[in-house]
């Protein structure tokens, strides 16, 4: 792969040649300039701007304008350079001849020839990518006029009631094998990743308004589950089981010129036609030709039968514009599956105020004794059954696995036994001597699980055996391998029965346990496999930047990330440029000391104002209920009498002045519960019901609470309504409470994490060890404040918008504290304690702010 950097550097356009849709505002004239500039330079931007100032559109407008210039940049200057060198060439010849200094001619020109043999490889792959696209171009315009003959002729059959006939005959290919990579021209790519793929497919959807819509090849990357075509594997829900089944899939034989009907209805063993070459060559081609979101690319590959996950990786050499959720960008081993290239690119993180918790969560790995005894009878069956074709070295290989996880379940047993049966935190060569594995190299282990595909191979075994027909009075016994897969996992079930009875320890009687009478169908769950194999690779990392939490208890053990560098190094090393963005990026001091700590020097931080006037928010700190109290809801006061009877007033008064929704954020939905009881037994629920409909968030899924909040505020005559939620829900992050929908936002207490909880703690000791006293506490204060300044997020959304925050606790009144909100907050704060005329001076200048509204 080949790629070329001008030596010249680009000018920052003007705010009107971005591309943007509309007028921009300041802020987002300065995000786009900025932008461009970190870009160009190949530095590392921290951008915070705030939510509702149309952010990701700007992000997007900034960067294609950059890749644009870029492009061009490098067209033109490779011409210009091999006319240059060609140029200095026949100089130097001309000179030799003057001179008849033949050999030192030859000798000066030298450098200059192996330039322009570069130089003009670099302009043959152009040209040829440029011939590709081309290409893919007019067989998208093809696609295109098929697709809509094939719908037209679907309506005609419809109406003459046709249900026979097959409609779908342009698409009989065969599977082709993929065409090899080669030698390649490789464009700068742009890797945009956020949390959801709902937030991505927001990007495809500002993408349509604007000037790039026609020209840019963006492409949209997801999982099995949001893409796969197939009913037999889409059946599975299960991303792992869809996974193995697809795979399963692709080793077996072609099925040649399926139909359609044949590809809905093929057997449960076949393989998958879908991944036929041409259509996805085909697919690949027009989510090419035009920005399509994961649904419409999913869509798109149910429509013609190609397979939209094999189609987006297939068209992902080609793209400009890549957008991909977290896990796929983050995590190097989803990266290397899917040919993920980062050398030379731009990588922007968008919604990223918790990017050092995603990182520690997707590097994380936990397995538990279910999966182990499982993993325990499925390779130890796989080897039985195929023990005579295995090489000596492979059968060692095998048996050390069989070992390890022995010994992990002996670790956990033994804990199991103890009385206090304490959880307990190691060091990963801790672990590995307690179970006596630490002379077995891991990473030798785990190439050869790679290179030979154990985990496919061990997980095709076991699913064949499951699937196995029962034996009846009709029917032959079972094949000795299920039968030894049956009887293993009811032995293994029998063993811990005694173990708990106190009957016999389990060295005594491995293996001796007789079969039973009746044998039970295995129910198909995900592969034990892959999650071990996982967690022993965690084993291989730097025995400093995690730690192992064994407990017997709940029969898990987990490897916790403590240090998030090494995992985000490779981007950091290979990206030309990084940019970190979200709408509450405050406080940044943690991520710029565990992420960004090796790059100093090419680190850039930008804060933007919000886009709303001044006037439009008003925030308070209250430090006094209504009954004069000091407001302090921590744990062990937020459940008093008297915190409650504050709280209910609070809420009483606030409902009677602030119109249409508020929203109020509680720390837990233990005391949602509690304070929710309180409201209907003090009359207080009532009262409020007078003038808004009250809601309360639970555990699960929030959209059809969404649905009914959004319908009470929007009848005749409604006052509004009061939604209780909890801060970390579902409410609290990424949605919008625009207008209406949200008036007022009232943040309960300070959210602070369970300090007892042995991940947090040890996370703590980890940076006081490495970064100084204090540290840890400093962590333990940003994961609060980070939460805070989600909640305060959801309101406020647009220029026009306006709305009133109301931080209900003394802390919040702390210097330290405020510094850690946004800045278009702390600006504005009202701290409304006792002296400073206590609650009526909240309420007084509330029912000002909506009236002057």
């Amino acid at each position: 792969m080949a790629q070329y950097t001008p030596r010249q550097l680009l000018t920052v356009p003007k705010a009107q040649d971005f591309g943007f849709p509309y007028a921009p505002y300041e802020i987002q004239e300065q995000l786009m300039q900025e932008l461009f500039q970190v870009l160009e330079k190949g530095q590392v931007g921290i951008f915070e701007s705030p939510t509702g100032t149309g952010k990701s559109l700007t992000l997007t407008c900034g960067s294609l304008t950059w890749l644009a210039r870029h492009e061009e940049l490098v067209r033109a200057e490779m011409l210009a350079r091999i006319r240059e060198v060609e140029q200095e060439l026949a100089n130097l010849e001309k000179e030799g001849e003057q001179t008849k200094d033949w050999f030192g001619s030859q000798g000066r020109s030298r450098m200059q020839r192996e330039e322009l043999r570069d130089l003009q490889h670099l302009q043959q792959l152009l040209d040829k990518q440029e011939e590709q696209l081309a290409q893919i171009k007019k067989q998208a315009k093809i696609h295109k006029k098929q697709r809509k003959e094939q719908l037209i002729r679907q309506d005609e059959l419809e109406k003459d009631q046709d249900p026979a006939s097959d409609v779908d005959s342009e698409h009989e290919t065969e599977d082709m094998p993929e065409e090899a990579l080669g030698d390649h021209y490789r464009p700068v790519q742009i890797f945009f990743c956020s949390r959801t793929h709902s937030q991505l497919s927001q990007i495809v959807s500002e993408l349509r308004k604007t000037s790039f819509n026609q020209s840019v090849r963006c492409i949209s990357l997801g999982s099995r589950q949001q893409l796969c075509c197939n009913p037999q594997v889409r059946s599975l829900k299960n991303v792992g089981l869809m996974n193995e089944r697809c795979l399963e899939m692709a080793t077996q034989k072609d099925q040649p010129n399926p139909t359609k009907k044949s590809r809905l209805t093929m057997k449960a063993n076949g393989r998958c036609s879908f991944k036929a070459a041409a259509l996805v060559d085909s697919l690949r081609d027009l989510a090419l030709s035009e920005p399509l979101d994961i649904e419409e690319l999913a869509n798109e590959g149910i429509a013609c039968g190609g397979c939209s996950y094999y189609a987006s990786r297939s068209a992902l050499k080609q793209a400009q514009l890549i957008l991909l959720p977290y896990q796929l960008l983050l995590h190097k081993s989803a990266r290397q599956q899917l040919g993920i290239n980062l050398k030379g690119s731009i990588v922007l993180v968008d919604e990223a105020h918790n990017l050092l918790e995603c990182l520690a969560q997707l590097h994380g790995a936990e397995i538990n004794r279910q999966q182990l005894e499982r993993a325990k009878v499925e390779v130890s069956a796989y080897k039985d059954h195929f023990q005579k074709r295995f090489s000596t070295s492979n059968l060692l290989k095998i048996n050390q696995i069989i070992f390890i996880v022995r010994r992990l379940l002996k670790s956990l047993d033994q804990g199991e036994e103890s009385q206090s049966k304490s959880s307990r935190m190691l060091r990963t060569y801790e672990l590995t001597a307690e179970g006596d594995f630490f002379n077995i190299n891991l990473s030798e282990l785990l190439d050869f699980c790679a290179r030979t595909r154990f985990a496919r191979k061990v997980q095709g075994h076991a699913a064949k055996m499951q699937r196995a027909p029962q034996p009846n009075e009709n029917q032959p016994p079972l094949s000795s391998a299920r039968s030894l897969i049956l009887k293993r996992l009811a032995n293994e079930q029998k063993q811990k029965e005694i173990i708990k009875q106190g009957k016999r320890k389990l060295g005594d009687i491995e293996d001796k346990v007789e079969e039973p009478a009746k044998i039970i169908p295995l129910k198909e769950t995900p592969s034990p496999i892959r999650p071990l194999l996982a967690f022993l690779e965690t084993l291989t990392s730097n025995a400093e930047d995690g730690r192992i939490l064994l407990d017997p208890k709940e029969g898990t053990i987990k490897y916790l990330l403590l240090d998030p560098a090494e995992q985000f190094s490779d981007i950091l090393s290979e990206a030309r440029a990084i940019v970190i963005a979200g709408g509450t990026m405050q406080p940044t001091q943690e991520l710029k000391e565990q992420l960004f700590a090796s790059c100093q020097e090419r680190l850039v931080e930008r804060f933007y104002r919000h886009v709303v006037p001044d006037e439009a928010v008003l925030p308070f700190v209250v430090s006094n209920g209504p009954k004069g109290a000091l407001l302090h809801f921590n744990f062990a006061q937020r459940s008093s009498p008297e915190m409650m009877q504050e709280l209910s007033m609070v809420l009483q008064n606030l409902c009677q002045v602030v119109p249409g929704g508020v929203i109020c954020f509680l720390p837990s939905y233990e005391y949602l519960e509690k304070v929710y009881n309180h409201l209907e037994l003090s009359g207080t629920h009532e009262r409020i019901s007078r003038r808004k409909t009250v809601f309360r968030e639970v555990a699960g899924s929030a959209e059809q609470l969404l649905e009914k909040y959004a319908l009470a505020i929007k009848e005749p005559r409604s006052g509004g309504a009061l939604l209780l939620s909890v801060v970390g829900g579902k409410l609290s992050e990424g949605l919008n409470f625009a207008d209406d929908l949200g008036r007022a936002v009232l943040v309960v207490g300070l959210p602070y994490p369970n300090r007892q909880s042995p991940e947090l703690q040890q996370r703590m000791r980890h940076l006081d060890e490495k970064l100084g006293p204090g540290s840890g506490n400093e962590f333990y204060e940003n994961l609060c404040m980070k939460a805070v300044n989600q909640c305060i997020g959801r309101a406020v959304r647009h220029i026009k918008d306006y709305a009133c925050i109301y931080l209900l606790d003394e802390r919040f009144a702390n210097a330290r504290i405020q510094r850690k909100l946004p800045e278009w907050i702390s600006r504005h704060i009202v701290e409304a304690s006792t002296e400073r005329g206590g609650f009526g001076v909240v309420q007084a200048r509330t029912a000002s702010f909506f009236k002057s509204r």
